[in-house]
């Protein structure tokens, strides 16, 4: 039986469609509640080293079987030990309401899955690197097979280098691609796989020349240059890119500049030099023959939320006809305030499927009464992938690099993922457009992956 294609019943009886399911078989009914351990905060520098197994490389010690966590109803029934790390004693206040949502969604996961013998084992990183590995220790001591997070970049490096010592696999939850591999996966949202298939709709439809306009900083580097290297292999080509610092005002000249090369035909020498205004008319034989390029077809604005609304007006504001160039976007778009955008209608942008995380949203809410923050559903699938490897796979089998590396992927939260065996993560898509009605799918996200070779 292979695991990725389970259907699943939730504890209020309803099909999760985007629950992580297979084909053959379904989930039992509810049981009663499986052991969920009290997340601690891990001690400071003063705590006792712990032994690694021999297969360990890093620490010298052995973890002690005699302290792995059991409680009194598993005795006689060894329990599957998860290690769960979230930031819930951090200093940012934002970081620890998303932490106390992760582990409210694990324990959903927990009861959906309905093995009595699954214990999960939450510890507190409390934001930082230092709390990460003690976390990961703490963890490992008590007896996790696998660790499920952190949350942060800084704290998957730190937690990472003791779980590889300690031969365990983790599923984290940061995009910090640096930290994948070698045991180490990451289940997250990174924005290559958005920029992907954004562009490779763009292009199919006969979009092959883009303009960029994105902000100066990490993000903006990592997003431009993965649109970059998209539009290249695909055969397009970038006319022109423009970045700006983070401020309403530090907005005009830059959009201002891209503007110009949204003529439909403009001088050759525009397309990396051109600063000014254009003081001399187009000769009547302009065309690429004699010189000339033409102007972009469609811009990405990887910018969100109030500085997106000051950005993209600027594009008609500076006489780009949005009504011939096409704006992409990001994940964050799908933000039902943006459809009062005029200058957003009909831009694209890549994200989960709205259906399937509305199952996962209602779900939640259900259970616990608010909505999930977005990151919610990392937590919920990490669990719930750990509790199906776990049915399915013998002891020493069931996380594996093979077996949590499934070829098939898996369906979650937030519809078709997979991960690989270098720790990176695919998504399955969908292509949404923002209309003044709402935001629409114009192209579904996938059901399965191309066959792995």
């Amino acid at each position: 039986m292979r695991f990725g294609v389970w259907a699943m019943k939730f504890f209020a009886g309803a099909v999760l469609t985007a629950g992580l399911i297979a084909c053959e078989t379904a989930a039992p009914a509810r049981p009663t509640r499986p052991e969920i351990a009290e997340p601690r905060a891990p001690e400071r520098e003063a705590e006792t080293p712990f032994e690694l197994p021999d297969t360990a490389r890093g620490e010298a010690q052995s973890y002690d079987r005699r302290g792995f966590i059991e409680p009194p109803h598993m005795q006689g029934d060894e329990p599957v030990r998860v290690g769960l790390l979230l930031p819930f004693s951090a200093e940012n206040e934002a970081a620890r309401r998303v932490a106390s949502a992760m582990f409210d969604a694990a324990q959903l996961a927990v009861f959906d899955a309905g093995d009595e013998r699954f214990l999960l084992i939450p510890k507190d990183t409390r934001g930082d690197a230092e709390g990460a590995a003690s976390a990961a220790r703490a963890a490992l001591s008590e007896g996790a097979e696998i660790i499920l997070g952190p949350l942060f970049a800084e704290s998957v490096e730190a937690a990472a280098a003791v779980t590889r010592a300690a031969a365990t696999p983790m599923i984290a939850f940061s995009s910090d691609l640096t930290a994948a591999g070698d045991g180490v996966f990451l289940l997250s949202f990174p924005p290559e796989l958005e920029i992907s298939r954004v562009t490779e709709f763009a292009m199919s439809q006969e979009l092959t020349r883009f303009g960029v306009l994105a902000p100066r900083n990490a993000y903006g580097d990592r997003v431009s240059g993965a649109f970059a290297e998209e539009v290249f292999t695909r055969g397009g080509v970038i006319v022109h890119e423009e970045r700006y610092e983070q401020n309403p005002d530090a907005m005009l000249e830059p959009a201002k500049r891209l503007a110009k090369y949204s003529q439909e035909i403009i001088p050759l020498e525009m397309r990396h030099e051109y600063e000014g205004e254009r003081t001399e008319p187009l000769p009547e034989n302009a065309s690429a023959e004699a010189g000339y390029t033409l102007g972009f077809e469609a811009v990405l604005m990887p910018e969100q939320g109030t500085l997106l609304r000051a950005l993209a007006p600027l594009l008609p504001y500076y006489n780009v006809d949005i009504n011939r160039v096409k704006i992409l976007g990001i994940s964050a778009w799908n933000n039902p305030r943006l459809t009062r955008e005029p200058a957003l209608r009909g831009g694209w942008f890549a994200a989960p499927e709205p259906e399937i995380t509305r199952n996962f949203e209602n779900h939640y809410a259900g259970a616990f009464g608010a909505a999930p923050p977005r990151l919610a559903s990392l937590a919920y699938d990490a669990t719930l992938l750990s509790a199906r490897l776990a049915a399915t796979k013998r002891k020493r089998d069931r996380f594996t690099i093979e077996a949590i590396a499934d070829p098939n992927g898996y369906f979650g939260a937030d519809g078709l993922f997979r991960l690989n065996p270098d720790g990176t993560v695919d998504r399955g898509l969908a292509i949404l457009e923002i209309q003044p009605g709402g935001i629409q799918v114009v192209d579904p996200a996938p059901r399965s992956f191309a066959p792995a070779y």
